[in-house]
């Protein structure tokens, strides 16, 4: 696996679906969490965002994904993270994208993101 994955978000938007993940097809080493939950501050959160990527930095790309782009996870993470080498940043996380992007691996970065960004718009949809 070449890409690193660290998951933040709201309360624990992140670690609630990495549960999920879990349930249905194990653990993954290449994944870190870092919820952002009632009470913590933006130096806490740095400090768990930046010791992901140290944990991740083995790997050749890391991908954050984030609950709401905007909001102070995504905020914080592109704050703490954005002057490494190799370091994405995507939106609108849900279960669907985070699975792809734990199970697909190829050697083009910008044909891995567009595969999550898919999925993930793909997995909304209106059921009648």
């Amino acid at each position: 696996m070449k890409n690193g994955i660290i998951l933040t978000g709201h309360g624990k938007i992140a670690s609630g679906i990495y549960s999920a993940i879990q349930m249905i097809a194990g653990n993954f080493d290449n994944l870190r969490v870092c919820d952002f939950k009632k009470g913590d501050s933006y130096d806490n959160l740095d400090i768990k965002l930046i010791k992901a990527y140290q944990e991740l930095s083995t790997y050749e790309n890391i991908i954050v994904l984030a609950d709401i782009g905007g909001g102070s996870p995504f905020n914080r993470a592109v704050l703490s993270l954005a002057s490494y080498k190799n370091v994405y940043f995507l939106t609108g996380m849900n279960f669907e994208m985070v699975y792809q992007a734990l199970n697909f691996d190829c050697d083009d970065i910008n044909t891995f993101l567009k595969k999550i960004i898919d999925t993930a718009q793909k997995s909304i949809y209106l059921f009648d």
